[in-house]
C-alpha cells in the first residue's frame, strides 16, 4: 500500500510538471507564464532588477542576466499574441505541407529529399541538431520582401547619454523559399541566390549615400557573398571582402556580422545544439511604436541608466540554444544563439538574442531584438520587429537600432536591388 501511494504521488508530480513544462509543441493556451514557472515568486507586472534577478535567472540568457546586474529593468509580462498571428498562413501551410521532406547536408544547406531547392516553410519544426536550428533561420523565411525606412541608430555612451545618431535605409528581396508573393518558391533565373540586400545611409549629411549592396547565395559555402560598398566622398565603389563582416557599423558597437543577430555566411561557423528551454525575451506585443519619423521617442517609453536600457515587458517564449564556434580567424571565440521554437516562429528576427564571447572566452557583447505588434495585409498577418539593442561590456556602451518595418508591401523585383540601385541612391 505504501509503495502504491508513492507511485501515485510520483504520477501526480509528473503530471503537474508536464502541465507547467510541456516538452514541445507550445501553443498560446498552454505556454507557461513566469508566474507559473516560479510558483508565484514572480508575478506578471513585477519589476525584476539587480536585487531580485536571481528569482528568474534560470530563464535568462547569460548576457541579459549580466545586463540586469548593470541596470536593465525587466517588467514581467504575459505572451499575448497567438502563434498563428506571427507568420502568414501561406508560410504555416507550407511548413505543414513540407513537413518531414527537408534534408540538410554537411555544409548546412537545406534541400528536399529529391535534391531540389527548399520551396518554403520551416524546414525542421522539431530540430534535433544545431545545423537544423540554424537551417531554420537561414531557409525558414516567412516574407518575400522587406523595407526598413526610416532606420535610426542611436549611440549611448558610458554615462547613458545619446551622443550621436545615424539614419539608414534597408531593402531586401528574397529570391528563394518564397511562400507569399509570386513567383513562389524560386524566382526564375535566381536558383543560386537566397536574397539580395541594399543598405544606405541617410543621415548625417557628411556620410549620406554611404551604402552597401550584398548578394547571399543559396549555398554560401559553394559561392561566397558578392558585395560592394559605395563611398560617396570619393564617388567610388569597392568590393567587400569577408573580413568586412567583423568591422563596426558606422563606428557603433554593432559589427556587420552581428546585424539582425547574424548576417555572416553560415559556412564560417560550426553549430552545436545545447538544449530547448523557456526564455524571457522582450514581449512580442507592444501597444505603441517607439518613435516618430524624425527619431523622436514616444514619451511613454521609459529608460534606465540614462538611455542605455529601454524598459520593456519581458515574457516567456520557447527557445533553442545553439553554440556557434568560428571556422575562420575571428574576433569572437564563440556565440550563443537563442532561437525561437516552433510554433512561435517570427516573420523576422527569429533569433531572439545572442551572447558573443571574446578570445579569452569572456562575455563581450549581448544582442537582443525589440518587438512590436502584428498587422494585417491582404488577409495575412505579419509580426513586426521594432529594432535591436547591443551592449558592449568592455566599453560599457550601448547601441540601439529602431526602425519602421514593412513586409511584403513593395513587391520588389531582383532588378530593384542591384549595384546600380546602390549607386543611384548614393549619388
Amino acid at each position: 500500500m505504501e509503495l502504491l501511494n508513492k507511485r501515485i504521488s510520483v504520477c501526480i508530480v509528473v503530471i503537474f510538471m508536464l502541465m507547467l513544462f510541456p516538452i514541445c509543441g507550445d501553443t498560446a493556451d498552454k505556454l507557461p507564464t513566469i508566474e507559473e514557472l516560479t510558483n508565484g515568486k514572480v508575478k506578471i507586472g513585477d519589476l525584476v532588477d539587480k536585487n531580485n534577478v536571481d528569482l528568474v535567472k534560470e530563464y535568462l540568457s547569460s548576457g541579459v542576466y549580466e545586463l540586469v546586474k548593470r541596470g536593465l529593468v525587466l517588467r514581467m509580462a504575459k505572451q499575448e499574441i497567438p502563434p498563428e498571428k506571427l507568420t502568414p498562413k501561406t508560410f504555416q501551410e507550407a511548413t505543414e505541407r513540407n513537413r518531414g521532406k527537408a534534408i540538410i547536408n554537411e555544409k548546412g544547406v537545406v534541400y528536399l529529399k529529391d535534391g531540389s531547392l527548399w520551396p518554403g516553410g520551416l524546414p525542421f519544426p522539431d530540430p534535433k541538431t544545431g545545423n537544423e536550428v540554424m537551417g531554420n533561420v537561414k531557409y525558414g523565411i516567412a516574407y518575400s520582401d522587406l523595407l526598413h525606412d526610416p532606420n535610426w541608430i542611436f549611440y549611448i555612451n558610458k554615462k547613458g547619454e545619446r551622443y550621436k545618431k545615424v539614419g539608414q535605409y534597408h531593402k531586401w528581396i528574397i529570391t528563394n523559399c518564397r511562400t507569399k508573393l509570386p513567383p513562389l518558391g524560386t524566382i526564375p533565373g535566381y536558383k543560386d541566390v537566397l536574397y539580395k540586400r541594399l543598405s544606405a545611409t541617410t543621415y548625417p549629411l557628411e556620410i549620406k549615400g554611404l551604402g552597401q549592396f550584398n548578394v547571399r547565395y543559396y549555398d554560401d559555402a559553394e559561392k561566397y557573398d558578392t558585395g560592394f560598398v559605395y563611398l560617396p566622398a570619393f564617388k567610388r565603389t569597392i568590393r567587400v571582402s569577408a573580413i568586412t563582416w567583423q568591422d563596426n557599423i558606422a563606428g557603433s558597437d554593432l559589427i556587420y556580422g552581428d546585424a539582425n543577430a547574424t548576417l555572416e555566411p553560415y559556412c564560417y561557423w560550426n553549430f552545436k545544439f545545447i538544449k530547448k528551454t523557456y526564455l524571457l525575451t522582450p514581449e512580442l506585443k507592444n501597444p505603441f511604436t517607439y518613435y516618430d519619423e524624425k527619431g523622436n521617442f514616444d514619451k511613454r517609453l521609459k529608460f534606465d541608466e540614462g538611455y542605455k536600457f529601454p524598459r520593456l515587458g519581458w515574457a516567456i517564449l520557447p527557445a533553442h540554444i545553439v553554440e556557434a564556434t568560428p571556422k575562420i580567424k575571428h574576433l569572437y571565440k564563440k556565440k550563443l544563439f537563442y532561437v525561437v521554437a516552433y510554433p512561435y516562429w517570427l516573420v523576422c528576427s527569429d533569433i531572439l538574442m545572442t551572447d558573443n564571447f571574446d578570445l579569452q572566452n569572456k562575455l563581450w557583447r549581448v544582442y537582443f531584438h525589440l518587438y512590436g505588434d502584428y498587422y494585417e495585409l491582404d488577409g495575412e498577418t505579419y509580426h513586426l520587429t521594432y529594432g535591436c539593442l547591443v551592449y558592449d561590456f568592455q566599453s560599457e556602451h550601448s547601441t540601439q537600432m529602431w526602425y519602421k518595418e514593412y513586409l511584403d508591401r513593395g513587391n520588389y523585383k531582383p532588378e530593384d536591388v542591384t549595384l546600380r540601385s546602390l549607386l543611384e541612391w548614393g549619388r
